[in-house]
C-alpha cells in the first residue's frame, strides 16, 4: 500500500491534516508532505516524527496512493500537471479547491478525482465536509474519505452543481458567524461598561448553547424563538428587528459571494482549456 500525500500547508490544508492526525484518522507513518516553503513544516515534524517530508513533488508522487492537493487555487494547475508526471495512473486525487470544477482537474489526469470542501472547525471536531466524485472514484476510495473526515465532523456527499452554497453555510460559515459576534461585541461595549473579555464570556457559551440545543434536541428555530422571546417581552422586539434587517443582509451576502464564485469557476475552465 502506498502513502496518502498532501501538498500544500496553509490554512485550510494545515488544518485538516493536522485533525486528521489528531484524530487518528490517519496514521502520521503512512503521510508524506509537500510544500515549497518547508520551514512550515517545523512543528509538524516534531509532533509527528513519523511522517515523511518529500523535498521534491517529483518524489511524493511515486509513493502516493492518494494525494490531497491543498495549495493555492492559482497554482493548482502547474502543481497538478508536475504531479501527474510522476503519479500511478491507479492513484486517488482529492482537491480542495472549491471553485475548480472536477472537468477542470480531469484535463490533466483521467483517473479517480474527488473534491472536498473542508471547513477550518474541523480543528476542533465539528462542522461538516462536502465531498464529490467524479465517475471513476471507487466505493473503497469514498469509504476512505468518509471514515477519515467523520472523525473530525460530519460529512455530506454533494452534487458538485450544488456545492457553491452549500460551502458558503459551511465552509466560509465560521468568518460569517465571527463577524456576527464580532460585530455584536463591537455595539454591546457601546451600550455598558463591560470590556471585551467579559463580553466574549458571555457571547461565546451562548452561541455555542444555542447551536448544541437546536442540534443535539433537534428544536426548530421557530420553537426556541418563542420559548425565548415571549409574547410582548423585551427578547421579541430584538427579534422584530433582526427579522426585518436580516434577510436583506443575507440575501446580499450570499449574492455576492455566489457571484464571485462563478465568475472565478468561469476564469478556472479558461485557463484549464474547458470552456
Amino acid at each position: 500500500m502506498g502513502k496518502i500525500g498532501f501538498i500544500g500547508f496553509g490554512n485550510m490544508g494545515g488544518t485538516m491534516l493536522k485533525a486528521l492526525l489528531l484524530a487518528g484518522s490517519i496514521p502520521a507513518g503512512k503521510v508524506i508532505v509537500f510544500t515549497r516553503t518547508q520551514e512550515k513544516l517545523k512543528d509538524l515534524v516534531a509532533d509527528y516524527p513519523a511522517i515523511e517530508v518529500a523535498k521534491r513533488l517529483s518524489d511524493l508522487g511515486p509513493k502516493s496512493e492518494r494525494v490531497f492537493i491543498c495549495t493555492g487555487t492559482r497554482e493548482v494547475k502547474s502543481v497538478f500537471t508536475e504531479l501527474v508526471s510522476s503519479l500511478p495512473e491507479n492513484a486517488h486525487v482529492i482537491s480542495i479547491a472549491g471553485t475548480i470544477e472536477i472537468i477542470c482537474l480531469e484535463s490533466i489526469f483521467k483517473g479517480r478525482i474527488s473534491k472536498i470542501m473542508p471547513t477550518m472547525i474541523s480543528e476542533v471536531g465539528e462542522g461538516v465536509t462536502l465531498v464529490c466524485h467524479n465517475g471513476k472514484v471507487q466505493p473503497q476510495d469514498k469509504e476512505f474519505i468518509r471514515s477519515a473526515f467523520e472523525k473530525i465532523g460530519r460529512v455530506k456527499e454533494i452534487r458538485e452543481d450544488r456545492l457553491d452554497l452549500a460551502a458558503d453555510l459551511t465552509s466560509c460559515a465560521p468568518a460569517f458567524f465571527a463577524a456576527i459576534l464580532r460585530n455584536l461585541s463591537d455595539v454591546a461595549r457601546k451600550h455598558g461598561d463591560f470590556c471585551v473579555g467579559e463580553i466574549t464570556e458571555l457571547i461565546l457559551p451562548t452561541f455555542y448553547g444555542t447551536a448544541k440545543l437546536l442540534l443535539n434536541k433537534k428544536t426548530e428555530y421557530n420553537d426556541l424563538i418563542s420559548r425565548v422571546a415571549t409574547k410582548g417581552g423585551i427578547s421579541e422586539e430584538g427579534v422584530k428587528i433582526l427579522d426585518s434587517r436580516l434577510p436583506e443582509t443575507f440575501d446580499e451576502l450570499l449574492t455576492v459571494t455566489l457571484d464571485k464564485r462563478q465568475k472565478t469557476r468561469k476564469l478556472m475552465r479558461q485557463q484549464y482549456g474547458v470552456d
